[in-house]
């Protein structure tokens, strides 16, 4: 009865979860579906504000403008579709040129439907398109919608600016003057940048270097970094153009500079709507994952529930039979583990017993053979006493020497040689002597020479031969390990 209850109880707080969470999830795909209830006009409204505030939100402004789109044409705001439409065209013209100009279009057509409510606005729009045709390379409708927005005050120096543009791309630098000057500023009128480039361009193609360096002059004060970097790049053309050299490489560092903060400018744009734009993608996704999860969480529910069922019926049953297997397994273990443990201790023993034998064996092989130098070494005194003038162990006494070392060693004197093929047979002797552990009276008895000369010798033999620098480690350790 209480595995029931239990069952029942897990059963019944899964469907619970699983019950609240569909509830949760059809909450939030309305909400972002929904997208707030805001009018198409407000949407709008809210884009301005986001790109005055923050230029380089990108993407979010970006985002809004498409609401704004979607908005007016559902709630049929015709006003608002023709400037969010157009908004959204300028901010795409660079990025995707196709899209911008069917945005423009669209913006046209609504603004023609529109009548009296969107009159004002079909300069704008002409203006865009106008822009969008000049960068396809179609001049001819360029210059025609360019030609429309005469009329309109508020754009007439921005259109003949664009004329002038076009006329100064086809090498007509008269007519593009011509054409420039027709535009008028009042007194009260704010510095416009584009129609005072292309006048200030026209008179720099004309060679009106003094026109065009106090149009410039005038322009350098805006707080457009871009602008800045091509008032700078031409003043330093005018400048060239004039020999000025002593103002031109001021003004080349500071278009160097300007140019560098539009670079860091773009990257950093460029950065932030990447970001936004994957912020954007994963919210997306995660939605989508949490709706995916939901479905799965009802069929893991069935299963779970089912499992749970199983197991907790079965559970009881093998409880104790696991149990009973796992602690033979473990008596087991420890007897196997208990058997390995007193074989490798008599293992050990055992080879503890042979490493002493050899010992013991190798010691009395050396004992032998230091007694046979010592013979050795007596005979040279005797000879010296007699006054032998040969003074040194023959060949034979040497390789006798060498036979036994190498029956004690097992090969030391080949060893060396095949590591070490650049000894000579003296350095190979001597390396054979301190082998021996013979001490440096018995070598110096055999050399004929004092004890601070085998030192030497060895201290040499250790440095060049070995290149072993430690004075802490003797030669004979050095040895030891060949």
């Amino acid at each position: 009865m209480k595995s029931w209850k239990i069952i029942v109880s897990i059963v019944g707080v899964a469907l619970a979860l699983l019950a609240g969470g569909k509830l949760w999830l059809a909450h939030g795909h309305r909400l972002y579906a929904r997208g707030g209830e805001a009018a198409a006009a407000s949407l709008l409204a809210a884009a301005d504000s986001l790109h005055r505030a923050a230029p380089d939100s990108v993407k979010a402004y970006e985002d809004l403008l498409r609401k704004a789109v979607e908005k007016a044409a559902a709630q049929g705001d015709t006003r608002a579709y023709v400037g969010s439409a157009l908004q959204l065209s300028a901010q795409l013209q660079w990025t995707d040129e196709a899209e911008a100009a069917a945005l423009a279009e669209q913006a046209l057509a609504a603004a023609r439907k529109g009548g009296p409510a969107t009159a004002d606005l079909l300069g704008e729009v002409n203006l865009a398109l106008g822009g969008l045709s000049e960068q396809k390379g179609d001049t001819a409708r360029a210059r025609a919608l360019y030609s429309k927005c005469l009329a309109d005050s508020s754009l007439r120096n921005t259109a003949l600016s664009r004329l002038a543009n076009l006329r100064l791309q086809a090498g007509d630098v008269e007519g593009a003057l011509s054409v420039a000057r027709e535009m008028t500023f009042g007194a009260g009128d704010s510095l416009a940048v584009e129609p005072f480039l292309i006048l200030a361009n026209c008179y720099l193609q004309c060679d009106s270097l003094a026109a065009a360096k106090a149009l410039y002059s005038r322009l350098g004060e805006q707080g457009n970094v871009k602008t800045r970097y091509v008032v700078q790049r031409h003043l330093a053309e005018i400048a060239i153009r004039e020999r000025n050299l002593g103002v031109l490489p001021g003004v080349i560092d500071t278009a160097f500079a300007c140019a560098e903060d539009v670079f860091f400018e773009a990257l950093q744009q460029k950065e932030s709507y990447y970001r936004a734009t994957l912020a954007q993608e994963r919210r997306e996704e995660r939605m989508l994952y949490h709706g995916r999860m939901m479905n799965w969480a009802l069929l893991a529910v069935v299963l779970i529930g089912a499992l749970a069922v199983l197991f907790v019926m079965s559970q009881a049953r093998h409880r104790r039979i696991i149990h009973d297997q796992r602690l033979q397994a473990e008596q087991r273990e420890r007897e196997l583990t208990e058997q390995r443990l007193r074989q490798e201790e008599r293992e050990r023993e055992r080879e503890a017993r042979e490493a002493c034998e050899q010992l013991r064996q190798q010691e009395q092989k050396i004992q032998l053979l230091q007694h046979y130098i010592f013979e050795k070494s007596e005979l040279l005194q005797r000879l010296r006493a007699e006054g032998d003038h040969k003074r040194q162990l023959s060949k034979h006494d040497w390789a006798e020497m060498e036979r036994l070392l190498d029956s004690v060693t097992g090969g030391f004197a080949e060893r060396l040689r095949r590591q070490h093929p650049e000894f000579s047979e003296e350095d190979v002797q001597l390396c054979m002597l301190t082998r021996m552990r013979l001490s440096n009276q018995v070598i110096s008895d055999i050399y004929l020479i004092t004890v601070s000369a085998v030192k030497h010798r060895k201290l040499k033999l250790k440095k060049n031969g070995f290149g072993e620098l430690s004075p802490a480690r003797p030669l004979d350790d050095v040895l030891a390990v060949i």
